[in-house]
């Protein structure tokens, strides 16, 4: 495929003007007025070339929608697309056929129709009008877009001489224009032709129309057409027109060449498809017509044309005022023509040569141009003539001019000024771009934007003829915002601290302009630099800075103004304690504060230097230095960051002096010796103390004794002639020895009777005399002597704590319960409670005690414990009371013993 599609459109209409045969004569629905295909038959297929020929290949078929189209003037169908000429054709009846289409693809479309010519006509004539739009792919011939008539005779299949035509947009045909939809599609207007079947009477008669596409694809083809409703053996006439004084001398259409004969051939009367003779030579007799045909288009004849009177048809229908504004794009004038008729065009109202195709008025220059249209019967009278005025309305040069395109927002004054041409009672229009306009006939406005930003200025000038006829032009201007000044700076800002550097953070909006100038009013100093040099805080208090910026436009920012606080430093100062000893913790105490003129500021952070190595950001420090020389410094801080100047103090740190202390844990009842021993050679003093309640000591020995186990804590302190001291805290720990022989006991004669030291573990003993004991060196010996006894117990712990001890063994005759017969609970320490003594014995049972009524007073089950002469929380009266002791001996036999005793008080 070579190109794009092309679409080639042809128009058929065979219209046949006679006065010889009435409409009956013609075959039915050849001119397609009832609306559809009946009596015609319809092709589809594909063309190609065969031996370097065009050849379509076709297929009967049913009739496409869109390949065999029945137009219907009630639709209004419109234009062709490419051509601009109606789809239905205006000299013919309610219908016209659409033939192939605008699609690609090697197509190709027919309709045929059978006919039998009658017998009794020697010459059988059509006359169609043809529109058509040819795509011109520039292809071989062979190859090209087409539309193709014949007819042949049905029963031999032989071409009918002088009446088949194929119609290529390369064939030369004259009337082809280029498409001002696409130049590379060729159209032509509705053309009549006509068809002659001379010498065909009787005959059956095949007529056929063909559209096809090229042959490579690519490019289309389609036809409109319409046929006659009445036929004739006419081919020339030689209408009188009464009314109008004329004589129309009518010639087949389709010939390039015609010329006219009177009646005995030997003058020239005229030339062309149809000649008007006014006032007419002649009311009657007959002419000659000489028709030479393009070449391959037909046949050459002469024909002769007889006078006879005709009716002149009505004057056409068109608006008589067409209004144009200059330079506009013109279409075709219109009239309504009347069906059988055709439109004659003049440029005059009276003479002239007419044309078919209605003129398209030129617009270049404005004043008031006259046409003439007149209809003309097919093959009969031409009408009068009705005049259309074409007006042009100049068409104004627009121009204006502005002041300045670029201005400041908050003083833009914009001043328009028209400069328009080609002026005719104008009207003046301004858009300025924001939605407001302005309408005057004077051309010279002003205007104030409101809002920054880019508008787009309409200027429309507007000339007041027949026509309004405007041409607008439009500027662009711009309404530079205003720039935006700012700047940002150090914060918090010190003084005579922090270096200060003002940062222009301003702002032009970029789409619109840039800053190119900047003036700072720092504290009265003036500065036209971006960025001002640094410098350093001056002394405490405010420092007003201002700062406008500019753009190239010389568009000013609003002042910003900005009071800096500059912040004061602190006083630092701090004090230490008086005792400087490199085993103290020294104590520093932060003395810093805030000048009195600032206000709402205060010291919140320090930064303390030890011999610069040790830092400390506590208010008030404590630490261990060493001995020596050593200096510390302080600069103090606010919450602002503020610091001040460094406060520094010197001073020394005395050693503290080394001590020793000799001391043996020990026991108790017995003197402790402490000494303190001065390694350093520097103890100025001694200070002895015993916990918190002891007597404070001062020697360097000293002795105690205790009088009771437990843990105590000592404490030395030595010092130097510096107060330095060197202190020892040691705890002291007295043992005791709390071995015991235990009470005096009683025994039966010849019974062992255990002896119990109640030491401790790792303890020693040493009993003696050894007479009676089975061991001498144990806790427990066993004693068997049956005598009377004390034994005494030596025991020494594994502390090396010391003691002695005895106890008495009595003997006596056997296990007995002792129960006194009377006692006296009076509170003087003797025979203040009643008990049973028991001897012998292996356990203890009770001791129960009964008043005289019965009432158990008092019960015990341990030996050791007896009546209080109390009964209910109350003393008990003097008396008489009745006891039962049991026990069981060491022998294992019970013992049960009761009597009275006597409560005396």
């Amino acid at each position: 495929m070579k190109a794009r599609s092309v679409a080639c459109c042809i128009a058929i209409f065979l219209f046949s003007l006679t006065r010889t045969y009435s409409q009956s004569s013609c075959p039915p629905n050849i001119d397609f007025e009832s609306g559809n295909f009946d009596h015609w038959e319809c092709f589809i297929g594909s063309v190609d070339t065969f031996a370097g020929k065009n050849r379509m290949n076709l297929n009967l078929s049913l009739p496409q929608s869109d390949r065999h189209q029945i137009i219907s003037a009630a639709s209004n169908p419109g234009k062709d697309q490419f051509g601009g000429f109606p789809k239905i054709c205006p000299y013919g009846g309610n219908y016209s056929v659409k033939l192939g289409n605008e699609n690609t693809g090697s197509q190709c479309e027919a309709i045929s129709y059978t006919f039998t010519v009658p017998s009794t006509i020697d010459t059988f004539t059509f006359t169609y009008f043809y529109a058509v739009v040819l795509e011109d792919p520039q292809h071989d011939l062979p190859q090209q877009p087409r539309f193709f008539v014949t007819a042949y005779d049905v029963v031999t299949g032989a071409t009918i001489n002088c009446a088949s035509y194929d119609y290529v947009s390369t064939a030369g045909l004259p009337g082809f224009l280029p498409s001002p939809l696409n130049s590379s599609v060729l159209y032509k207007n509705w053309t009549p032709t006509s068809l002659q079947f001379a010498g065909m009477g009787g005959h059956d008669v095949r007529l056929e129309f063909r559209t096809a596409d090229c042959t490579l694809g690519g490019h289309f083809g389609y036809a409109y057409l319409d046929v006659a409703s009445a036929c004739s053996n006419i081919l020339a006439t030689a209408p009188y027109c009464i009314e109008t004084n004329s004589l129309i001398l009518d010639a087949p259409y389709g010939f390039q060449n015609y010329t006219w004969y009177n009646s005995t051939f030997t003058q020239v009367v005229g030339h062309g498809q149809s000649t008007t003779l006014s006032p007419p030579p002649v009311t009657t007799g007959m002419f000659y017509v000489d028709v030479e045909p393009y070449p391959g288009f037909g046949c050459r004849d002469t024909l002769q044309a007889y006078v006879h009177p005709y009716p002149v048809p009505d004057t056409p229908r068109a608006d008589t005022m067409v209004k144009y504004c200059q330079f506009d794009l013109s279409d075709e004038l219109e009239a309504t023509v009347t069906p059988g008729n055709t439109l004659l065009w003049y440029t005059t109202p009276t003479g002239g040569t007419p044309t078919f195709n209605a003129p398209m008025p030129t617009t270049t220059t404005p004043g008031n141009t006259k046409y003439y249209v007149s209809q003309k019967a097919l093959f009969g009278c031409e009408g009068f003539r009705r005049e259309i005025n074409v007006n042009i309305t100049p068409t104004p040069n627009a121009s204006f001019g502005i002041n300045n395109f670029r201005q400041c927002q908050q003083s833009n004054n914009f001043i328009f000024t028209g400069s328009s041409t080609n002026l005719y009672n104008p009207v003046y229009t301004w858009q300025f771009g924001d939605g407001k306009t302005d309408t005057l006939t004077n051309k010279v406005t002003s205007y104030k934007y409101p809002s920054f930003g880019n508008y787009t200025v309409k200027f429309k000038t507007t000339n007041i003829g027949l026509s309004e006829c405007s041409r607008e032009v439009q500027q662009q201007v711009v309404v530079v915002p205003k720039p935006i000044a700012l700047f940002s700076y150090p914060d918090p800002i010190c003084e005579n601290q922090t270096m200060v550097t003002l940062t222009d953070n301003s702002s032009a909006q970029a789409a619109f302009t840039s800053l190119s100038k900047w003036w700072w009013n720092i504290n009265g100093n003036i500065s036209n630099t971006q960025t001002p040099a640094a410098f350093l805080a001056p002394p405490g208090g405010t420092m007003p800075v201002k700062l406008v910026v500019a753009t190239p436009d010389g568009c000013l920012s609003d002042t910003i103004s900005r009071v800096l606080n500059i912040r004061f430093r602190p006083l630092a100062d701090f004090k230490y304690g008086d005792l400087m000893c490199n085993n103290e913790i020294i104590r520093f105490k932060d003395l810093s504060v805030m000048p009195a003129a600032a206000v709402g500021q205060s010291v919140v952070r320090w930064n303390w230097a030890f011999d610069n190595t040790v830092k400390s950001s506590q208010q008030n420090p404590s630490l261990n230095l060493n001995a020596g020389a050593h200096s510390v410094s302080l600069i103090s801080e606010d919450a602002y960051g503020c610091k001040s100047l460094p406060a520094v103090h010197t001073f020394d740190i005395y050693p503290k002096p080394t001590t020793r202390m000799e001391v043996s844990d020990s026991c108790d009842l017995v003197p402790i010796y402490y000494n303190a021993i001065d390694v350093s050679g520097t103890v100025y003093r001694w200070t002895w103390n015993w916990d918190m309640f002891s007597k404070t000591q001062y020697a360097s020995s000293i002795s105690r004794t205790f009088f009771k186990k437990g843990n105590f804590v000592l404490t030395l302190i030595g010092q130097t002639d510096k107060g330095c001291k060197d202190t020892i805290i040691r705890p002291i720990t007295i043992y005791d020895n709390e071995s015991f022989a235990g009470p005096d006991s009683s025994a039966p004669y010849n019974e062992p009777i255990e002896l119990n030291a109640h030491g401790e573990p790792g303890m020693q003993y040493a009993w003696s005399p050894l007479t009676g004991l089975n061991r001498g060196d144990v806790e427990k010996p066993v004693a068997i002597y049956d005598h009377d006894q004390v034994y005494q117990v030596y025991t020494v712990t594994d502390k090396g704590c010391k003691k002695q001890t005895q106890v008495l063994v009595k003997r006596y005759p056997g296990p007995t319960l002792f129960v006194p017969t009377a006692f006296t609970p009076n509170s003087d320490g003797k025979n203040d409670v009643f008990k049973v003594i028991p001897t012998g014995i292996k356990s203890f049972g009770y001791l129960v005690i009964y008043n005289r009524w019965g009432q158990v007073v008092f019960r015990t089950t341990d030996q050791t414990k007896g009546w209080d002469g109390t009964f209910n929380g109350l003393k008990a009266d003097a008396g008489t009371f009745v006891y039962i002791a049991t026990a069981v001996d060491y022998k294992g036999r019970p013992m049960n013993q009761k009597g009275t005793f006597v409560l005396i008080r």
